[in-house]
């Protein structure tokens, strides 16, 4: 893990707390050291770095210097020291400090991934602002003893890998994404010979592949089961990662994802019926930002398994105003489970909004 501070230099204990966290962290992360704008953006554009920590506020170069970072896929985690609270707020309010809160201090703390806050009184201010509700106390061993320079270390570590273990599809490379849809069909088919040669001959050996960071996804996602299942089917031998116990941040507002099946109910005269119910429920799914991958899934196992009607079922949606719903669900299927058309009961359609529902399901994560 590859960590930059950008901290302003003439804060002593600022500083000083930088460099403890480098001197207490040792070996568990690379830390980088940034007081001036031009030495930051010159490591930025050299290098990869996992997490960019501020520290401080109502720097005017902290606006450019983050708007790189997040440019580059850095995550955000902020450190006040204090600079929030009221007393410092009010310091020449209208000239200075509401300005540049309206300009780029709110919006940073936004983009925080997590917000490190020194105690109580800091964590109360924080509370009113209502900026960022992932609040974290560690406290600063520059300003208490209640802390040693190992202890804050040490949590701040722990901070930044939950962080970094926060929608971990955002951090997998392309071509991880197209092996998960390989896996992901091997799940719902379980069987190998379903597979398109070209897409198991692809596939990475299991020393190559992000296992921390695939296995979480799988289960913030509660696709693991078709992932594990998936990767069995496809003779690629799985960690003992425990992921269940693994820290993370959840996006607010987040709802945990329940099955088509259990809400709709058995009690249908035909499968036309039980896919109407689907994609009714779909639609609403849709409709709150709550359409993910899992639902993808369910859906192709049914059609897989149940066969319909088709040109009865086409009629119905047409009637019912589902039609253009259905094909835009075909086409999310054909592009993350590998459903093909020989399934499909209508023809994919990939248009502004399939793509609109598509980004959905990628940033279902996303804080």
């Amino acid at each position: 893990m590859r960590i930059l501070h950008f901290y302003p230099a003439d804060e002593q204990i600022i500083s000083q707390h930088v460099t403890m966290l480098q001197e207490g962290m040792g070996l568990e992360a690379e830390n980088h050291l940034a007081a001036n704008v031009d030495d930051a953006r010159t490591l930025l554009l050299g290098s990869h770095y996992d997490i960019i920590h501020l520290h401080g506020c109502w720097r005017n170069a902290s606006r450019s210097i983050v708007n790189i970072a997040l440019r580059k896929g850095c995550r955000l985690v902020v450190t006040p020291h204090g600079q929030l609270e009221p007393w410092v707020q009010e310091e020449n309010y209208w000239q200075e400090k509401l300005p540049k809160r309206v300009l780029y201090q709110q919006h940073i703390i936004r983009q925080a991934y997590a917000v490190i806050i020194q105690g109580s009184m800091e964590q109360e201010c924080m509370e009113r602002l209502k900026w960022n509700n992932r609040l974290v106390t560690i406290r600063n061993c520059v300003i208490t003893s209640s802390i040693s320079k190992t202890e804050m270390a040490r949590q701040t570590f722990k901070l930044y890998q939950k962080v970094m273990d926060t929608n971990t599809r955002e951090l997998l490379l392309p071509e991880m994404h197209q092996h998960l849809k390989t896996i992901i069909m091997a799940g719902i088919t379980g069987d190998i010979r379903w597979i398109p040669s070209s897409a198991v001959s692809a596939l990475p050996s299991a020393q190559s592949i992000p296992w921390r960071e695939v296995l979480l996804y799988a289960h913030h996602e509660q696709i693991t089961d078709t992932i594990l299942r998936g990767l069995r089917i496809l003779n690629i031998e799985i960690p003992d990662i425990d992921v269940e116990h693994i820290d993370h941040f959840w996006p607010e507002g987040y709802r945990e994802a329940q099955l088509i099946g259990t809400t709709i109910g058995n009690l249908f005269a035909s499968e036309n019926e039980r896919l109407l119910a689907s994609f009714r429920i779909i639609r609403k799914l849709m409709s709150s930002g709550q359409f993910s991958i899992k639902h993808l899934i369910e859906l192709d196992r049914e059609l897989r398994q149940h066969p319909c009607e088709e040109e009865e079922l086409c009629d119905t949606l047409k009637e019912r105003q589902l039609w253009k719903l259905a094909r835009r669900t075909m086409q999310l299927m054909a592009d993350r489970t590998g459903l093909t058309e020989g399934f499909m009961p209508v023809e994919p359609l990939n248009d502004y909004k399939t793509r609109m529902y598509r980004k959905q399901i990628d940033n279902h994560l996303k804080l």
